[in-house]
């Protein structure tokens, strides 16, 4: 995931602070992956494959809820994720 500094008509792209196991990132606003969540949560070498869990609070009209693999979420300003390993693949 690239940090994006401006969008292609020139104008500063809106972004978002969201934290992921209690870190604070800004990301492009709009939809973020499972995929990407992980890479946030555990660094690029991390393989989505291995099997994670991702969890959220604060999301659109305050939901709490579970996001599976290979699906994405838009974010919002605040969003806490939390992203743990299964230890299974």
């Amino acid at each position: 995931m690239n940090d994006h500094n401006s969008g292609a008509d020139g104008k500063a792209a809106k972004t978002v602070d969201i934290e992921v196991n209690d870190t604070t990132h800004t990301v492009p606003k709009g939809k973020i992956s499972f995929d990407e969540l992980v890479k946030l949560a555990f660094g690029v070498g991390a393989n989505p494959a291995d099997g994670y869990r991702i969890s959220y609070d604060r999301g659109h009209g305050n939901a709490s809820a579970k996001l599976k693999p290979g699906g994405s979420i838009e974010v919002v300003e605040g969003m806490d994720f939390t992203v743990t390993g299964t230890g299974q693949s």
